[in-house]
């Protein structure tokens, strides 16, 4: 993406790049804008408008505090009137597939959903709540002391520009083993489920697929869990061994009378070992059926679900599983109350973006969003005015870049570095009220 905009220009020796492409793409022009963000969202609409696939913003909370980088208190008004210009411009920046997101605690909370419907429309907005504290330690201890509640959440208010959809949020663990998976299956590899599962998730499947798909649900001998796992030596029913045999264990469930009638059919024509088939609906939906379901029955339990599939579960609009303690020195940088955890971006760029994606924060802080971004294999922009962008933000970014940053998402994502960023800078500072 070429910018060719007069009041900015690049400032070579904060811009950096290694020689090495990022593992998805060669991105070298990612950008750190350090100026007033009003007036640079004001400079880009002339090239960028509707580039952007994801702008997220964490702006201040208006809490009256005053931190270490920045005062955070001014009267609701004028707050409202600092917010609103900043999103009908990074509303514009959005391509139509495009989404906004912005995280409040209560303060503004209300205010700024209300200001969001008239900027975004409300039938394209959707709130998620984010556990973003523990209910432990002194400041727990002094709420209890008062007889207060503990604020342990904040929001995120997702805002789509063709509205709420085309998402593709990551699922996340449940908690513990799901005892209704209690049947094992031996006689069957890894590397044959596997190619079930791949033949089952085929959108074009030929006749060869189905009729291996059922030669390798033919081998399937059906047993207890407990029986499966006595047979291994050294080994234990725990909650280890069950997660390492997930995808050999399985249960079953109720199907449509269309699938009941489409087995019922198929299940005459078998040879009396086979213990299991599959059966294509006209959707061309591909499900296993354990053979000995009892067709008196109108919906008998019959369709086989493995553990593997199903040991995760959608966050849904309530997300408390991301970790927000111990995370102080992430990213190489201490940011008290200004630093948003690695992996709660993560799941925002994820969901809302591909590889090679535009991805926009125009309150940077100390370049999380970048950070992320940057590993994912996404291309970025970061705004940022405050004197830690050269103190904090660039030298994150040039760890990041250089592959020593081995914090936050780094080691799930496989992380080793890549890639750069240009540095540029207002060549007047312009009037930012």
């Amino acid at each position: 993406m070429k910018l060719n905009i007069p009041l900015l220009q690049e400032e070579p020796t904060g811009s950096h790049r290694t020689e090495h492409p990022l593992p998805k793409g060669t991105f070298f022009e990612n950008r750190v804008i350090f100026g007033d963000n009003l007036v640079v969202l004001r400079a880009l609409q002339e090239n960028l408008v509707g580039s952007i696939k994801c702008v997220y913003i964490d702006p201040p909370y208006n809490t009256g505090n005053t931190f270490t980088h920045y005062r955070d208190g001014l009267v609701h008004e004028r707050w409202l009137s600092m917010m609103r210009p900043r999103l009908e411009l990074l509303w514009a920046l959005l391509r139509d597939d495009g989404f906004l997101a912005v995280q409040i605690d209560d303060n503004e909370f209300a205010r700024l959903y209300l200001l969001m419907a008239e900027v975004c429309q409300e039938r394209n907005l959707k709130v998620i709540v984010i556990k973003m504290a523990e209910p432990t330690g002194v400041k727990m201890s002094q709420v209890v002391k008062r007889g207060g509640i503990a604020r342990l959440k904040e929001y995120l208010i997702l805002a789509g520009k063709s509205g709420i959809r085309g998402l593709s949020l990551e699922r996340i663990p449940k908690e513990g083993w799901d005892n209704e998976y209690r049947i094992g299956i031996e006689n069957v590899t890894r590397g044959e489920m596997r190619q079930l599962k791949e033949i089952i998730e085929k959108r074009t499947r030929t006749a060869a697929d189905l009729q291996y798909a059922d030669a390798i649900c033919g081998k399937f001998v059906f047993t207890s869990v407990q029986a499966m796992c006595q047979r291994e030596p050294e080994s234990q029913l725990n909650e280890v061994w069950l997660q390492e045999n997930a995808w050999r264990i399985v249960r079953t469930c109720a199907t449509t009378a269309v699938a009941k009638r489409l087995a019922d059919h198929k299940r005459t024509s078998l040879t009396p070992y086979v213990s299991a088939f599959t059966i294509e609906t006209p959707q061309h939906k591909l499900s296993v059926m354990k053979r000995d379901y009892d067709d008196r029955h109108a919906q008998p339990r019959m369709r086989v679900l493995f553990a593997d599939d199903y040991l995760t579960v959608h966050p849904g609009d309530f997300w408390q599983d991301i970790k927000t303690t111990g995370l102080g020195d992430e990213g190489g940088v201490d940011f008290t109350h200004g630093k948003k955890p690695e992996a709660l971006l993560k799941r925002i760029i994820g969901m809302t973006t591909q590889p090679s994606d535009w991805v926009l924060d125009a309150f940077a802080g100390s370049g999380t969003t970048g950070a992320v971004a940057h590993k994912m294999g996404r291309q970025w922009i970061l705004i940022e005015s405050g004197a830690h962008c050269h103190t904090h933000l660039l030298p994150r970014l040039r760890r990041v870049v250089e592959g020593t940053d081995q914090s936050g998402i780094s080691r799930a994502v496989e992380w080793r570095g890549g890639g750069g960023f240009q540095y540029w800078e207002m060549k007047n500072s312009g009037d930012g009220s």
